[in-house]
């Protein structure tokens, strides 16, 4: 079944090497990346993965760095790998503590070819009103040039991890209600924001929103596929969050569902949202 990766992570080599002096620097990125076992992996690791698992096509990713040189590279990075790997769709990422900086580092990339901004994660602070506030500009400008914007969230309970934060679904919901013409991809299967699609509103609200899978088999047990093959397919996308995990994680779950679910999930919805090619 052809595999359509939505959620994956690359870093620039020298970011590997210096792994180490930027968590020194950076809090965003040492809350997640500063325990040396954090896999990281660049555009190469990538590759071989996609080989080795079979996969067609992927969204690939940078980091929300605070280092706006950092965020730089990393974007320049992914867009040059891209122009030269088809299979690879670029997304970027931008200062949100600095609109005009922000918007103008976004319109560069748009004109080189990035198809969406995140995945946007804000791991040393909470996802609520303040920090969506600063979101508003960067969503704005996705919007505009129709773009997607893919945004970390995460479950309320169960057990800790490195980067879990509070999220606040009322102030996400206001966030995504205020832009309408916005597609948003709402990582890790929203935090759990998705089962909530049951209250009308909420599901009115949610039009177009999506979900991807990164890190589920770390989060939820297997049965979340039932729920996904009985009320969520259309709107679910594979993602692996490599180099955290591979699609071979997911197979297991996956093969619960419906065989023509399965395909919507695998690759359907994300061709149907990036296209054919």
């Amino acid at each position: 079944m052809e595999i359509f990766d939505a959620h994956t992570h690359v870093f620039p080599p020298e970011v590997i090497r210096d792994r180490k002096k930027i968590s020194g620097q950076d809090e965003r990125f040492a809350v997640v990346y500063g325990d040396a076992r954090a896999r990281m992996a660049d555009i190469g690791g990538l590759l071989a993965n996609m080989k080795k698992d079979g996969t067609a096509r992927c969204v690939v990713s940078g980091f929300s760095f605070q280092d706006s040189g950092l965020l730089r590279l990393s974007n320049d990075y992914i867009l040059e790998a891209s122009s030269r790997a088809p299979a690879l769709v670029p997304f970027v990422q931008a200062n949100i503590e600095n609109e005009r900086e922000a918007i103008d580092e976004l319109e560069r990339c748009f004109a080189r070819g990035a198809r969406g901004v995140g995945e946007i994660a804000l791991y040393e602070e909470a996802l609520d009103g303040k920090s969506l506030k600063k979101l508003e500009g960067i969503a704005r400008c996705a919007e505009e040039k129709q773009k997607i914007l893919m945004l970390h969230t995460n479950e309320q309970v169960g057990h800790a991890y490195r980067g879990k934060m509070r999220a606040d679904f009322g102030q996400i919901l206001g966030f995504i209600g205020r832009h309408r013409d916005l597609d948003i991809i709402l990582s890790h299967l929203g935090g759990g924001l998705c089962f909530y699609e049951f209250v009308p509103e909420v599901r009115e609200c949610l039009g177009r929103t999506y979900y991807d899978t990164a890190a589920v088999p770390f989060i939820y047990s297997t049965d979340v596929y039932r729920f996904i093959n009985e009320f969520l397919w259309e709107k679910v996308l594979f993602g692996s969050d490599y180099p955290l995990l591979t699609a071979a994680r997911y197979r297991e779950g996956m093969s619960l569902m419906d065989e023509e679910k399965q395909g919507r999930v695998w690759s359907g919805n994300a061709k149907r949202i990036f296209g054919d090619a």
